[in-house]
């Protein structure tokens, strides 16, 4: 499985998990779209939040200008958000 940054030809940019592809479609699950929040940030939002997209998603080729690799940042931030397990900084020292 490969993450990559698509960019739609509706616009949108969303990352995602690809699980396969042919030349006809794309098929990938736990899609997450980017928006622009603050000046010069990023915020991600689930795509397409009502329906069970996150499961797995399948759509033409013909509708993806681009699949590029996200950033290291980006990346690591995909990977924390759509994580089962949560990680967190430790507090404290445990003996």
């Amino acid at each position: 499985m490969t993450i990559k940054l698509l960019r739609l030809t509706s616009g949108e940019e969303i990352i995602v998990t690809i699980t396969s592809s042919s030349q006809d479609s794309v098929t990938f699950e736990k899609p997450v779209a980017l928006y622009a929040a603050e000046e010069g940030k990023l915020g991600f939002m689930p795509y397409v939040p009502y329906t069970k997209a996150e499961n797995g998603l399948t759509i033409k080729s013909e509708h993806i200008l681009f699949a590029v690799d996200p950033i290291d940042e980006v990346l690591e931030q995909y990977k924390s958000a759509t994580s089962v397990i949560q990680i967190t900084q430790p507090q404290g020292i445990i003996v």
